[in-house]
């Protein structure tokens, strides 16, 4: 009886296919990269909206008046951004003051920040690195009034930072600021270099922008403003108003 014949992939066949499957996961593995970096940022974002309702839920009990950076350090601190050591001091900052009203130290933690992990500023080691106030309008231990706020749907309440500092102001990113390229990323990006980044504003909202839309000059010449915090007065503008500080980065973040 004369046997059945079997068919069988021929070596070049099989090279195809590999190169095939090759081709497709090259294709769809950055896909799916950016799939869930996306879904990383969305839920960045949710954190900043519940954090920055968190800071008005926290005015309303205190007159009016929004959390400090920073508000108790003993004894009192060498820098802004001194973290808490085995010589005695020790500091609470806004992550503190706010979490009774989140209920969550888990909010505080953005999932694609690559310092997650690491305790921030201050003498809470639930508080981890991912935000940071605006150090532009506020920063240290001075107080802010709500009602002194004047643009508050264009003014940032919270960013997003790498660093373990309270607060997080543009001076770290600008290149007229010499040492500023030197110290290195301090605002998380998003999807790398020309990412995005997430934005709580002082009105409740939050949204994700690019850095240089939030630095850029707004506005009327002579009445100028940038949504980091910098205004004219009077028609007068201070030194980082001098220029549009859009363009104005370091290279990492353009």
């Amino acid at each position: 009886m004369k046997g059945s014949r079997r068919s069988a992939f021929t070596l070049i066949e099989l090279l195809v296919v590999i190169a095939i499957i090759a081709i497709l996961a090259a294709i769809l593995f950055p896909v799916f990269a950016q799939a869930r970096e996306s879904a990383r940022t969305i839920s960045c974002l949710s954190n900043m909206k519940q954090l920055g309702l968190s800071w008005h839920m926290y005015a309303q009990d205190y007159d009016e008046v929004f959390p400090l950076s920073r508000s108790i350090g003993y004894p009192d601190p060498a820098g802004d951004c001194a973290r808490h050591t085995n010589d005695g001091y020790t500091k609470i900052t806004w992550k503190s003051l706010t979490q009774p009203y989140v209920k969550s130290w888990q909010l505080f933690r953005c999932p694609s920040n690559p310092n997650n992990d690491i305790q921030a500023e201050g003498s809470d080691i639930e508080a981890k690195i991912s935000y940071g106030t605006n150090g532009v309008v506020m920063w240290g231990w001075n107080p802010l009034k709500m009602a002194a706020v004047n643009r508050p749907a264009e003014t940032v309440m919270i960013l997003e930072s790498t660093w373990d500092c309270a607060d997080l102001g543009d001076w770290v990113a600008r290149v007229n600021d010499p040492p500023a390229c030197q110290w290195g990323q301090g605002f998380n990006l998003h999807r790398g270099q020309k990412g995005i980044m997430n934005w709580a504003f002082f009105d409740g909202h939050a949204k994700a922008m690019k850095l240089p839309a939030v630095f850029a000059r707004q506005g009327a010449v002579g009445d100028s403003y940038s949504l980091i915090g910098r205004e004219e007065r009077g028609g007068v503008e201070n030194l980082e108003m001098t220029r549009n500080q859009g363009p104005n980065l370091c290279d990492f973040y353009k």
